[in-house]
């Protein structure tokens, strides 16, 4: 074109911004600016077709330099201009430029306000979205279902947020809006993450107007992670008759309800659907196939789904782990271990526990304490509680019971259960009554409603004909009011017929 002006800029700037084509956009808008010596004026839809860039692909310097330009412009109080930029810093976390952004608009939309709120909500300051939903209400700005979506999202991690979730609940029934697809999803999510009773949720997802496949999966996950497997299969095996098709984290919440079922039969079938679906490459998807296998006690279709897997991560190592130890398998294990290793994985403190664990199964005490030195000299990784209860079992299911007590008191372990709880289930494997008597007594200290050290103090007793002691901790049970819970098993019918 022989001269172009801002219209024509624009629209070459609006069309790479569809295209996703951050760095020709970025020079399109130099050869504006420079443009026969003085430059094109940009507006502000140069600046949102700029943004609309950054927020996906382009560095937070660029985000920076479309926000200066913005301030020369003097186009910062403009709500469409303001509200890109908030979403462009959203992405990167800078929460002092949002907040420095949104309070130079002169007049903010719903969007605007929206996008601010979803931005303190996505970044863990549920109290300062508070505050802007008050001042959005006192400039005279309605919220809608996007404003309650935003909230009822920050209303997942803690169980004291669920008071404010019914809050929101009861808002959105008054502004009627409770049984859009999207604001069901955030409830549904709520009220399985906040703990509370799942029924609850099962009525906000009779009332969604059209359940999609978050709707489904948030159903389903939610069950799966509140224990309650065999209702997630319920609602999976609704979801397949409607038609529904998975998608990845639905096939990953339904593998881990039939692994903690330890149904194999229809733990393949899944996995025959992940393979018609094409998910088979998903990292994640293979991740929770091999954990179903090596759950339901088939450790040679993890190793081949472990093989066929075209990208390993952490979690795959440690899976596959983790599987060889559930199936008394330590050396290969250990194996698996050091060949992780050798890979040059980042190894974190859930693999160590994984690989010490299997260690405790298979009585590998010498690799075992490498394995623990090596994560502490050679990976620097701190260990943790259950880390150090991990060796003490080691150590004591090897009979080396004096040494699992040192290593509690160097550990500065003496006020932790798990800790003695690990020598005192030793102590009863090698018959070391006193010993099992201390350990014992520190478990009651610490834990005073837990049950099982009586158990396992009597069962000492009993087997050393100490009858006396025995009932005298019988007596000294009765009177504490320590009561265990009712034991439960499951088995397959058709597999009994």
């Amino acid at each position: 074109m022989p001269e172009r002006d801002n219209v024509s800029y624009n629209t070459h700037i609006t069309r790479l911004s569809r295209l996703g084509s951050a760095a020709e956009g970025a020079r399109a808008y130099w050869r504006m600016l420079s443009e026969d010596g003085g430059g094109v004026r940009p507006d502000g839809t140069t600046l949102l077709a700029l943004l609309a860039l950054t927020c996906a692909r382009a560095s937070h310097g660029l985000v920076r330099q479309v926000h200066s330009h913005a301030v020369r412009l003097g186009l910062c109080s403009n709500a469409f201009v303001g509200t890109a930029l908030v979403r462009a810093y959203e992405q990167w976390g800078d929460t002092g430029a949002i907040t420095a952004v949104f309070e130079e608009v002169a007049q903010p939309d719903a969007v605007c306000w929206n996008v601010m709120i979803d931005a303190c909500t996505r970044h863990g300051s549920l109290r300062r979205a508070l505050e802007m939903l008050s001042r959005m209400r006192r400039a005279g700005g309605v919220a809608d279902g996007f404003t309650l979506a935003s909230f009822l999202k920050a209303c997942c991690s803690r169980e004291e947020d669920l008071s404010l979730g019914l809050q929101l609940h009861t808002w959105a029934c008054k502004i009627g809006v409770d049984s859009e697809t999207a604001i069901c999803n955030a409830l549904i999510t709520m009220y399985l993450k906040c703990g509370a009773e799942t029924s609850s949720a099962v009525q906000v997802f009779q009332r969604t107007s059209e359940p999609n496949i978050i709707t489904w999966t948030s159903m389903i996950s939610g069950f799966v992670q509140n224990g309650l497997a065999v209702e997630a299969v319920s609602f999976y095996k609704e979801m397949v008759r409607t038609g529904e098709r998975e998608n990845d984290y639905c096939f990953t919440s339904v593998l881990s309800a039939f692994g903690a079922l330890a149904s194999l039969e229809h733990g393949k079938m899944v996995h025959c659907r992940v393979t018609k679906s094409g998910f088979c490459s998903d990292t994640i998807v293979g991740n929770a196939i091999l954990d179903m296998y090596s759950k339901c006690g088939s450790s040679s279709d993890a190793s081949f789904v472990f093989r066929m897997m075209q990208v390993h991560d952490v979690v795959s190592w440690t899976a596959m782990i983790v599987g060889f130890g559930r199936h008394g398998e330590a050396t290969k294990a250990v194996m698996c271990f050091r060949e992780m290793v050798h890979d040059g994985f980042m190894l974190d403190g859930v693999t160590f526990l994984a690989v010490l664990s299997a260690c405790t199964q298979g009585d590998l005490v010498d690799e075992g304490l490498a394995i623990f030195r090596s994560m502490v000299e050679d990976h620097h990784v701190k260990p943790q509680r259950k880390h150090c209860a991990c060796l003490v079992d080691l150590l004591g299911h090897a009979g080396r019971l004096k040494e699992a007590e040192t290593l509690i008191r160097a550990m500065r372990l003496e006020m932790d259960p798990l800790a003695w709880e690990s020598l005192l289930s030793a102590c009863g494997l090698h018959g070391e009554v006193q010993l099992g008597k201390r350990s014992a007594g520190k478990v009651m200290e610490l834990e005073p409603w837990k049950y099982g050290p009586y158990v396992l103090l009597s069962n000492m007793y009993a087997e050393q004909c100490q009858w006396r002691e025995k009932e005298v901790l019988r007596g000294r049970l009765d009177g504490s009011n320590v009561r265990t819970g009712a034991g439960h098993s499951w088995f397959s019918v058709s597999e009994a017929s």
